[in-house]
């Protein structure tokens, strides 16, 4: 989902030097299909270990950082008024990054607040019989309610547009108002290849969303497969309205009615029919689960998928080297994970293995920017 949040900022901020002389020599490497063996001219898919889901992996992954002082800083974040003054900072770096892309934050969120009457709009869209997951009522993205209030929903479009600014840029130095949606159309281009690669069907005529949000991951499904009905759920009954909200907009303004629809509901418990989708797609989502959601999430997509469905997901690579370098800071490390309570199941998930596991016969992986990744998981036909 998923999106990031405005402490980010405090990262890309500390890490900016470090980072700049690590990615200079390492450099990204050209997107390759990781999971792809090439063998007779043709490429195989490479079978995937199995499901690796130990909450002591990430050791591995973060062993060239000092424990006891990621551990130190960590519990410096937590202390009330320091976190504090890092999201204060936060919001400051995020007000300056929109200015730099023209475009006054505290006044647009201010003039999305006062377009609708929100209670009534909430009123009309939450299920008020949705139980939410415990994992999901903790503080997430500096929002000390998480994704379950007004603020986080009201800014979500433009905090992705101001912190994926640069994301297209291995040094994160260059901005660029598209960066988030490149990130997004990136997704799209390496799904299909993927699709085609592995002999999957592209034909897609119903869709779900996973962890939509505000409905931009929706929007870039639609743009991709035009002719399909995409379902978009999400958790979060705040951003369901205001990705309705966004829509009704939308709708009038082109004169038509889109092929979307939100819903109110939980990514792992659609409620949508067995077998009944062509493609399941999830976006920024699976770092904001902890493992035992994550498997439940996958096991969800492949009881609602068509048999030659596909599962794909997009998400933030641990293996990149800016997602190294930010591991290898510990500030940068622990105002990280300071908003993002989940970051260190992710790191140990094995998508590849999981998927495998629950039945998915086909995996396969790529680079999509240098710090993002696109996988794809196929039910057999």
């Amino acid at each position: 989902m998923n999106l990031h949040s405005c402490l980010n900022f405090l990262v890309a901020s500390s890490v900016m030097a470090k980072s700049a002389v690590h990615t200079a020599s390492v450099g990204w490497q050209r997107p390759t299909t990781d999971r792809f063996q090439v063998r007779g001219g043709k490429p195989r898919l490479r079978q995937p270990s199995s499901p690796r889901c130990s909450a002591t992996a990430p050791a591995a992954a973060v062993a060239g950082r000092s424990s006891l002082l990621s551990a130190a800083v960590e519990k410096l974040f937590n202390f009330p008024p320091v976190y504090a003054a890092a999201v204060a900072q936060a919001r400051n770096k995020i007000t300056q990054r929109g200015a730099k892309l023209g475009i006054d934050f505290n006044a647009e969120v201010a003039k999305l607040r006062a377009a609708a009457d929100w209670g009534q709009e909430l009123q009309a869209t939450q299920d008020p019989g949705l139980q939410l997951p415990a994992y999901y009522q903790s503080s997430f993205h500096a929002y000390q309610q998480g994704n379950l209030c007004w603020e986080a929903a009201w800014e979500a479009n433009m905090v992705s547009q101001f912190v994926h600014a640069t994301v297209m840029d291995p040094e994160r130095k260059h901005m660029d108002p598209e960066g988030d949606a490149m990130l997004r159309s990136n997704y799209s281009t390496k799904l299909k290849q993927l699709m085609h690669e592995a002999c999957m069907n592209t034909d897609v005529r119903h869709a779900v969303d996973l962890g939509c949000s505000t409905g931009l991951s929706t929007l870039e499904l639609h743009r991709s497969f035009p002719e399909a009905q995409i379902t978009a759920v999400d958790l979060s009954p705040y951003f369901i309205t205001v990705a309705k909200h966004d829509q009704r907009h939308r709708q009038l303004e082109a004169g038509n009615t889109e092929p979307i629809h939100f819903r109110h509901a939980a990514a792992e418990a659609t409620n949508l029919p067995d077998s009944s989708q062509n493609l399941v797609s999830a976006c920024l989502l699976f770092h904001e689960l902890p493992q035992s959601a994550a498997q439940n999430i996958v096991r969800e997509a492949f009881r609602i998928l068509k048999p030659g469905g596909v599962l794909s997901i997009m998400e933030m690579n641990p293996a990149s080297p800016s997602f190294k370098v930010v591991l290898g800071n510990p500030i940068a490390y622990a105002a990280f994970k300071s908003t993002e309570p989940w970051l260190l199941e992710y790191m140990a998930l094995d998508l590849g293995g999981l998927a495998q596991s629950v039945g998915f016969v086909h995996v396969a992986e790529t680079s999509s920017t240098p710090c993002h990744k696109t996988f794809v998981a196929c039910k057999s036909a």
